[in-house]
This record gives structure tokens, sequence and C-alpha cells, in this order.
């Protein structure tokens, strides 16, 4: 089996898995409504950064909490306040979930203490512990208590790629846009024309400061956004943004409650992004893309690494006879090894050692072989900050070979990884739910890891408010611009798509 990477996150995972599990308790959240309360001219340089005009300056004037140090609390209380809500926490039933619920915390502790990289999983008494939640199920009142006793444990660890997924359900509040981090500022760069944050009057390219009295910050936006829109499903956003040069001020934006479907394959998770993502759209995976530009230029988007080599293959040989390639990572949160390496086969002229998994008992070499159509004009990769994982490893392979040129935003710097085990209980009714486990450290030649780091782009590219707000991609323009002076091509005008 192949491991995955890309899988953030754990204890918000445990929580999104669980509150799609009661669904009675998660709609109560929702009632009464109130409760919660053309590409500029430029000479591109190595290291030279490309972005828009800045937005105002200064500090909003309105109240904000640190993020990070209400997140766990403000989780565990919430998974014991659902207990209290779920129906059926008494008699037979609670006694049924508590059995249940004792067998998924042996298989997670099992799984955890057999397969987790750190021999000595980072000092504990893993054992004593594990007896510890095994005692809070037996004590536990509600189904919450016995849920938060398996979370607890696993969270101890402090590890992002060792997760607890119970069993999922489906519910989703939509509120019509999404935001992602542009180097320090929270954006809108996707928006519902029709849906309920444009109605409130919110804009493509506005900054967001403040959602919900919690600063809008790059290093907690990604969880933050999937706390209130997965993991405790506000019914309300108070966004305070700026536009321009403008003060911020506040938009109350109410969401429409819609029923998705039910994941029942918990593989198919590859970080919290995809999360946040299925909790606005119906589809959550963006297709396989390819193209090219005028001038023998061809364009691949990746929105996540398939392990099918076959299909690689395929999109591959649709470009084959490029000669300058753009490879597009954006929001890319990673996937199969082996599709990881296999990619980087085609941009390799002679074998070489992309990086090693450092598990706890052997060492895994990931070997780049030389693979035909062998693709070997100027190379381009696009990234920003939602490329995780895989993403992150092969831009920083391209950098390291100096086979190519990124450009982008810095990575998100999740780079474990991890293996996921799927697990049923039940008989007549089958129930699903999984552990994620982190068996290996991604190390570079040279000792270098991107862990909690990302990938510096070559050339840095900050879509500025304008371009997002006329829905500009001064990126792949920028990528295009360079392929073009890399061959020789004079530049065209209002080229902004592949064909």
């Amino acid at each position: 089996m192949y491991p995955e990477l890309g899988l953030e996150c754990a204890y918000l995972r445990l929580t999104v898995r669980y509150l799609k599990a009661t669904s009675p308790a998660w709609q109560a959240l929702f009632s009464p409504p109130g409760a919660f309360s053309p590409l500029p001219p430029l000479t591109p340089q190595r290291r030279r950064s490309y972005s828009g005009a800045t937005s105002s300056n200064g500090v909003p004037t309105v109240p904000v909490t640190p993020w990070k140090s209400t997140l766990l609390q403000a989780t565990l209380l919430l998974l014991v306040a659902l207990g209290l809500l779920a129906p059926g926490a008494g008699g037979q039933d609670l006694e049924f979930n508590r059995d249940r619920m004792q067998m998924m915390l042996e298989t997670v502790s099992r799984r955890v203490e057999r397969h987790f990289y750190d021999p000595t999983l980072r000092g504990l008494d893993w054992q004593a512990l594990t007896r510890q939640a095994e005692e809070r199920i037996e004590n536990a009142g509600n189904l919450g208590e016995m849920v938060t006793a398996i979370f607890t444990l696993v969270e101890q660890l402090k590890d992002s790629h060792t997760a607890f997924l119970p069993p999922p359900r489906n519910v989703k509040a939509i509120f019509g846009f999404s935001a992602k981090p542009f180097g320090n500022e929270i954006r809108i760069y996707e928006l519902d024309e029709d849906g309920p944050a444009a109605r409130a009057g919110l804009q493509l390219g506005d900054r967001l400061w403040a959602v919900n009295s919690f600063n809008a910050e790059r290093s907690s936006w990604d969880l933050m956004m999937l706390y209130l829109r997965v993991l405790r499903p506000v019914a309300v956003m108070e966004i305070y943004c700026s536009r321009g040069h403008e003060r911020p001020r506040k938009f109350r934006v109410q969401a429409e409650i819609k029923q998705g479907k039910v994941r029942t394959d918990l593989t198919r998770v590859y970080d919290i992004y995809q999360l946040i993502r299925e909790a606005e759209k119906e589809e959550a995976e963006d297709p396989f893309r390819y193209g090219s530009y005028r001038g023998g230029i061809g364009y691949l988007y990746l929105p996540y690494f398939t392990g099918d080599q076959s299909f690689l293959n395929r999109l591959v040989n649709e470009i084959k006879d490029a000669r300058a390639v753009i490879i597009d990572l954006r929001g890319n949160p990673g996937g199969a090894v082996k599709g990881l390496t296999h990619l980087a086969r085609f941009f390799t002229s002679e074998r070489t050692v992309m990086a090693q998994l450092v598990a706890r008992k052997k060492t895994e070499t990931l070997e780049i072989k030389p693979k035909k159509p062998h693709l070997t004009g100027p190379l381009f990769v696009l990234v920003d900050s939602q490329s995780a994982s895989a993403a992150e490893i092969f831009a920083r392979f391209i950098q390291r070979t100096e086979r190519g040129v990124v450009i982008g935003d810095r990575t998100s710097g999740r780079v474990n990884a991890s293996r996921f085990y799927q697990h049923r209980i039940g008989q007549d009714t089958i129930v699903p739910y999984g552990v994620q486990v982190a068996f290996a450290r991604v190390v570079f030649p040279g000792g270098e890891e991107l862990e909690n780091l990302g990938v510096e782009p070559d050339l840095s590219c900050i879509p500025s408010q304008e371009d997002l707000q006329k829905q500009r991609d001064p990126c792949e323009a920028l990528a295009v611009l360079l392929a073009r002076q890399a061959l020789g091509i004079a530049e065209e005008k209002n080229e902004e798509k592949p064909d």
C-alpha cells in the first residue's frame, strides 16, 4: 500500500466526522439563526516578487480573539455538548455506544502504537494513556464524552498527520464564498454571485480581517474556516473586511442550509482544505485539466496526485510535444506517493533521489528514474498557500535539481507521510470509521525537511485585490510570459487561458 500525503489537522478531522455522525445535534446548531451570534509589464528576475497594490494600512478596530489559544478547548467543549444534545444518551443505547467506542478505542490505540513513526510515541506512556481513555469511556454519561476520550488520546501526540475519523454524515452550511491566504492577507477569491455572501455585499478581492470575533490570519485561517464551516457549522458569519483603502466594516452573512452527499470512503480525504471545499460545493474535487498556449507551451492542472499511473501517462501524452511546460499545483493538497514520483520521471534526465521517508524501522528512498516522453523544455511550477504535501515535495524537487522555476506563494508546510486505515463496526448497521497515522518524516538529501516551513517560490507572485476582483490570473500569465521569453517568442497580449 502506498502512503498518502497531505492529511492534516487530526483533532479537527475527528470532530468533523463526529458532527456528521450526529445529525440531530448538528441541525440543532442552526436554530435559531442568530444563535451564533491584462498582466502589467515587468522584467522577471530570479527571486523577484510580483505583487499588486497593497490594501489599507493599519489594524482594524474590531474585537478579535487569538484563534489557536481557544480552538482546542472549544472543540472539546463542543464534543461534550453534542453528546448531551444527541438522542439515545441513556439506557441501552448508551451502553451499546459504550461498547462500540471501547472497540474503536482499542483499534485506534493499537494502530497508532504499531505504526507511528516515533517508536517512543514522543515519550508518552501509551498504555497508561489508553487505560485512562478506557476509564473515561466507561464512566462517560453521553456519546460526546466517549468520542472525546479517544480524541484526547490521539491529540496528545501533537501530530497533524495522526487522526481518529469517526463515522461521517452530511449537512452543509453554504455561505457562497471561498477565501485563502495571499501572502499574509486573507482575501476572497471565489464568490457565488447569487449566494449569501454576495447578497450581503461581499466582493471578490475583499480582505478579511476577522470572522465572528476571531482574527483572520495566515497561520490559522484554514483551521478557523474548518471550525466555522464544518466542525461547528454556524448559521451566521459576522465578517469584518476592507476594500481598497477603506476602513474595515462588518458584513453579516446568513448561511443556506443544505443536505449533502454522505461520504462512505474516508480514504479520499487528503487535507483540511478538501473538507472546507466539500462544505461549500457538491463536487469536492476539481477536474484534471490540460491545454496549450500558442508557441508550444503546454499546461497541466493537477487538483491532487492520483496513484493511477496509466491516467498520468495519458495526461502527459497530451502535452508531450510541448516546447515548454507549466504545471499548476495551486490548491493541490497532496495525494499518492506513486503519483508524485511517477510525474517527476517525465522531467528527469538521469536517475536521482527525490527524498527519503524515514520511518521507525526503515528508510524508504524515493528514487526517480527517467521515463518517456522526456519533457526537457523550460518548466514552470505554480504553487500557492494551499499547495501541500506531495505538491510541495514536487515543487522543491524541481528547485533542488534546478530543473525549473517555481512561481507563486509560500506553500503550506505540511509534509509528513501517513497511511490511512479504514475500519467498520456493526452487523445490521455497518458504521465506517478510521485512523490516520503518520508513519514517516520526509527528508531531502542533505537532511532538509519542509514540515512547518513550506517551499519558498523562486518568483513570488501574489494576486492583488484588483486581480481577484477582475478575475485575472497574474501568476499563470507570468509563467506564460517567462515561457515565451525562454523560447524566444514575442509576447502575445490578451491570451489568458490555454486552448
